[in-house]
Formats: structure tokens, C-alpha cells, sequence
């Protein structure tokens, strides 16, 4: 009598994030991160001379907040619709209105309508990377979900290497304009990749309904960020008043968008998510003020100030490389609290070399070895978030995963904002200080929460939505 090998009709599990039925998610959500990366650091590199072409300088901020703003939006409904009807058509919406978005801002005669562009970019981007979260948990086996968060860091390296010098040679030997209407094709590119892995997806079976006030929450939330990205480097008292006023209504609006108990750092997912929102909020802070501190007190030209940058995103990819090569039955707790930890070990020594004035190549070596540590801990947040979260919750978790971060780094945008505001005008060596101690003390939280993240029990833990 001879034992097969295989029962008939049982699916061999696949082995690499290349397999055929692996292949289309893990290559087409990769290919529609990069289109993000490089439209986010091409815009970055554009917009001084957008803001120019369109006498916009009033709204140059406004530009950037408005993006941040609509994306928790887009979150928030991505996350429930995902659950409730599956992530393709979250992902062809969202496709759509980022697509509309380009053509608005590619298009724009004046600034006005140019952040309206930026606003449907970032609503789009919202809807679509929480649903790209939705296709990962249910085409990509847990196992081989590092690997493929590995793989979405990657796409921001070549981005980040060539983004800047690309835009360049648009705008100069072409037009601004297409830094956003050339953008399109490669999404569209994206989403042909991705057409086998979304045909394959599926809604949740018990996804609930969105409450109306959860909306609400979300749009709130929105307008608080906006207004925070206009006044954070305010400095007249009535606006202070009213960012103290902001920062209230965020607390609230957070509190019934993100998971019970994230807050208060609750065990388990709560923590997870309180990880990846203080971690993205840190490095956001600093790389804020980084290439400006190294043009102002080195000397270093836009191009040369801009290699921190460069830098960092080589060093998160080589990170999340690192992660992604680990056993699949390795601690993931253990993986994070690590990389967190040399995070901000190495921002605190970075802080001291910036007050110090230790040479540029120093800061820009020491912030690319901190940013290893991003690169080792923020993959491991998406990958906790899905295994400590039901079928029904998906969507929704990873929709608080993505909106915790953007809140936090609204939130230390505006704290570094107003230090720099308060100080550059006469202690310009002061505010860059300023800035790095904001970014170190909220890497530190992501420290405390990474020691929290580990469940006390085996429980999924819902968010309040």
C-alpha cells in the first residue's frame, strides 16, 4: 500500500511572495506603493516652484495639510468598506479619485484648485493603501507577510533616490504639470498587476455597518489636522489658543477612531497601533528639519542637504530587509521592542551630535543608522495588526493603524513647528535642537508602547467604530 504525497484537490501552500498565487498581490500592491513614494517626494521637490507659478505661496502649506487631511477620511471609509464589500472596488474608487486628484492639480490655474487636487490625491491614497492591507491578509499566507511589508519599503528607495533629480529635469525641461499628469499611466499600470489578486478577494462575512458619527469623527479629525498644518508655525497667542482648542478635539476624535484603549496604551493591538503612530510621527518630525539644518549650519547645498533623506531610505529598506529574512515562527514583539529601541537610542545620540555641531556627515550617517531601526519595527506593526485582528476586522484595523500615524504626525508636525517658530528668528541653533528633542521624546513613546504591545491573552481586540 503506497501513501500519497498530496490528497487530491489540496492546494500546496506557496513558498515565496513571487508564487503564483502570491505573485499579482505582493507585486501589484508594490508597484502602487511606489507610485505613492514617488508622487509624495516629487510634489515635496515641485511645489516651491508650483507655489511660484500659481502665486500660491499664501496656501503653500495648505498644499501638504490638505493631502494629510482627506487621507484620514479616505481611511476611515476604506476600512469599513473594505470589510463590507471587499477591498476591489475600495481600491478602484480610491484609484479613481487619486487619478482625478492628478488631472485636478496637473490642470490647476490657480492654487485654490491645486489643493483641491492634493485633497482628492490624498483621499484616494487613504481609500487604497487600507484596502492594499485587506488583499495582503487575504491572498498572502501569515507567513509570508514580512517578506512582503519588506517588499513595500523597498518601493520608497528608488523613489527617494531618484524622485528629487527626476522632478528636476521635469520641471526644467518640461512643466510642473507633469510631475502630475505623467503620474497616472503607472497607476493604472498598478492596478493591471493587481487585477488577478482583486478578482480573488472577498468581503467579510460579519462586516457591521459605519455609524454616521464616526464620519463625522473622521471629518473632524480632518479639519483639525488642516488647521494644525496652517497654524503650527504660527506664533501670535489667539492662534496658540486655538491650536490648545485643536489638540482637544483630536483627543476626542481619536477616541472613537482608533481601537479601544489605544490611548491609554492598552495591551496588545492598542499598543501595536500606538507603536506605528509614534514611530512614523518621530521620524516625520525630524526629517521635517533635518535638510534645512544641514543647509543652514553646513553649508550644504539643496541636493547634499537632501542625502539624509537618500540615506534613510536605503538604510529603512536594508531594515525592513532584515525583518523580512527572520523565521516565520520568530518573535515579532521581541523583533519590534528591538528596532524601536535602537530607533531612539540613536535619536537621542543624533540629538546630542546636532547641539554639539558635529560634522553633516555625521548627522546624515547617524540618522540613516536610526532609521534601520523604523525599517526593522514599522513592518512588524502591519504584521501584528493582521494576525491580532479577526476576518471582520481587518479593514478596520488597519484603517486605525494607518490613521493613528497620520494623527500623531499631524500632531508632532505642529509641536516641532512651534518650537521652530518660536526660536529660528534668533536662536536658529536652538530650533534645530528644538525640533530633534520633540522627535526623540515621541520615538521614546513608541519605546514604551512596543514594551505594551504583547497581548496579557490570546483576544482580538475591535476598534470602537
Amino acid at each position: 500500500m503506497t501513501t500519497p504525497t498530496r490528497a487530491a484537490g489540496v492546494r500546496e501552500e506557496p513558498r515565496s511572495i513571487f508564487s503564483p498565487g502570491v505573485r499579482s498581490a505582493s507585486v501589484g500592491a508594490t508597484v502602487l506603493i511606489a507610485i505613492f513614494a514617488l508622487e509624495y517626494i516629487a510634489v515635496g521637490a515641485a511645489m516651491p516652484t508650483v507655489a511660484a507659478a500659481l502665486d500660491g505661496y499664501h496656501l503653500y502649506n495648505m498644499a501638504f495639510g490638505a493631502t494629510v487631511a482627506a487621507s484620514v477620511v479616505g481611511m476611515i471609509v476604506g476600512g469599513w468598506w473594505s470589510d463590507r464589500s471587499g477591498p476591489r472596488p475600495v481600491v478602484l474608487g480610491g484609484g479613481a479619485a487619486f487619478v482625478a486628484g492628478l488631472l485636478v492639480a496637473g490642470l490647476a490655474t490657480s492654487m485654490e484648485v491645486f489643493v483641491v487636487g492634493r485633497g482628492l490625491q490624498g483621499l484616494g491614497s487613504g481609500l487604497a493603501s487600507v484596502a492594499l492591507y485587506v488583499v495582503i491578509a487575504q491572498r498572502v499566507p501569515d507567513a509570508l507577510r514580512p517578506p512582503v511589508f519588506s517588499l513595500l519599503a523597498a518601493a520608497w528607495v528608488l523613489p527617494g533616490l531618484a524622485g528629487p533629480l527626476l522632478t528636476g529635469l521635469v520641471v526644467e525641461h518640461l512643466s510642473w504639470r507633469w510631475v502630475f499628469l505623467g503620474v497616472a499611466p503607472g497607476f493604472l499600470l498598478a492596478l493591471v498587476v493587481l487585477r488577478p489578486a482583486l478578482r480573488a478577494t472577498r468581503p467579510s462575512s460579519e462586516a457591521g455597518h459605519l455609524r454616521p458619527g464616526i464620519i463625522g469623527w473622521a471629518v473632524l479629525a480632518a479639519v483639525g489636522v488642516g488647521l494644525l498644518n496652517l497654524a503650527g508655525e504660527r506664533i501670535q497667542p489667539w492662534e496658540y489658543a486655538l491650536g490648545a482648542v485643536l489638540l482637544v478635539l483630536l483627543a476626542v476624535a481619536a477616541h472613537h477612531l482608533l481601537p479601544r484603549g489605544a490611548l491609554a496604551l492598552a495591551r496588545g493591538l492598542p499598543s501595536v497601533i500606538g507603536v506605528r503612530a509614534a514611530l512614523g510621527a518621530s521620524f516625520v518630525a525630524a526629517e521635517a528639519y533635518l535638510p534645512l539644518m544641514l543647509r543652514d549650519e553646513h553649508g550644504y547645498s539643496p541636493a547634499q542637504a537632501g542625502g539624509v533623506l537618500a540615506a534613510a531610505s536605503v538604510t529603512w529598506a536594508l531594515g525592513s530587509w532584515f525583518q523580512g529574512r527572520a523565521a516565520p515562527e520568530g518573535d515579532r514583539y521581541r523583533l519590534m521592542l528591538a528596532g524601536v529601541l535602537g530607533y531612539a537610542v540613536v535619536m537621542a545620540v543624533l540629538g546630542v551630535g546636532v547641539w554639539g555641531s558635529w560634522p553633516g556627515w555625521v548627522v546624515i550617517a547617524l540618522y540613516g543608522l536610526a532609521t534601520f531601526g523604523v525599517g526593522v519595527a514599522y513592518p512588524n506593526t502591519s504584521v501584528l495588526t493582521l494576525r491580532l485582528s479577526s476576518e471582520q476586522e481587518v479593514g478596520r484595523n488597519s484603517s486605525a493603524l494607518q490613521v493613528g500615524e497620520a494623527l500623531a504626525s499631524a500632531l508632532a508636525l505642529a509641536a516641532t513647528g512651534v518650537v521652530f517658530g518660536l526660536t529660528y528668528g534668533t536662536a536658529p541653533h536652538a530650533a534645530f535642537v528644538g525640533t530633534l528633542v520633540v522627535s526623540v521624546a515621541v520615538g521614546l513613546l513608541s519605546v514604551l508602547s512596543a514594551a505594551r504591545a504583547r497581548p496579557a491573552r490570546t483576544a482580538s481586540v475591535g476598534p470602537a467604530v
